[in-house]
């Protein structure tokens, strides 16, 4: 019996995150991206060019709905509370439900191509002046600690949130709303005022 055929580009590369998750970027081959999607090798080359693409793909929907996500909340009228608490919860839903994303994205970043790195690296830019403007905020509506450097305090925060997808495991003892909670408890007192 033949392979069956990929019904899109996305399954395509779930499947290349996943197997770029398990063996890293540089030891994958086309192969066993094909193999982990149910297609045959020459079947992939309809969909992408290149085992790069894949990785810029990968990349690229891993941070733009968080991107998308983030400049929503920092445009709301909400309250630096409400606010940090959106941040919060949608930095632990997208590292939960783009795991294997994230995992190619923090190790592997430092494949992608001049121009795929230089548009990773402006977001990431991009994401800290949000985060930095939530903290500030904050700051002024008495919500967060005055005594804080905020940039150090953002880059803290987004690797502890980013670190949720190295460890957290689908059907865990604990769920996505349970660490949301978690997070908040942690940071009370590190950053917000309790």
């Amino acid at each position: 019996m033949g392979r069956r055929r990929a019904l899109d580009v996305q399954e395509l590369v779930d499947a290349a995150a996943r197997v770029f998750e398990r063996k890293g970027y540089t030891d994958a081959t086309l192969a066993d991206i094909a193999a982990e999607a149910g297609i045959s090798k020459p079947t992939v080359y309809q969909y992408v060019k290149s085992k790069q693409e894949l990785l810029e793909t990968i990349v690229e929907q891993a941070v733009y709905p968080l991107r998308d996500g983030i400049d929503k909340i920092a445009a709301s009228e909400w309250s630096a509370a409400d606010k940090l608490d959106a941040y919060i919860e949608l930095h632990v839903l997208s590292a939960i439900r783009y795991k294997p994303y994230y995992a190619v994205l923090t190790s592997d970043q430092h494949q992608l191509s001049p121009q795929a790195l230089r548009r990773y690296q402006s977001w990431a830019r991009s994401v800290n002046r949000s985060a930095a403007g939530l903290l500030e905020q904050g700051q002024r509506e008495g919500v967060v600690r005055d005594d804080i450097d905020v940039p150090v305090v953002v880059n803290l925060l987004n690797s502890t949130l980013t670190s949720i997808a190295r460890w957290y495991r689908p059907g865990d003892r604990v769920n996505s709303d349970q660490i949301v909670a978690e997070v908040g408890k942690y940071l009370g007192g590190l950053i917000t005022r309790e």
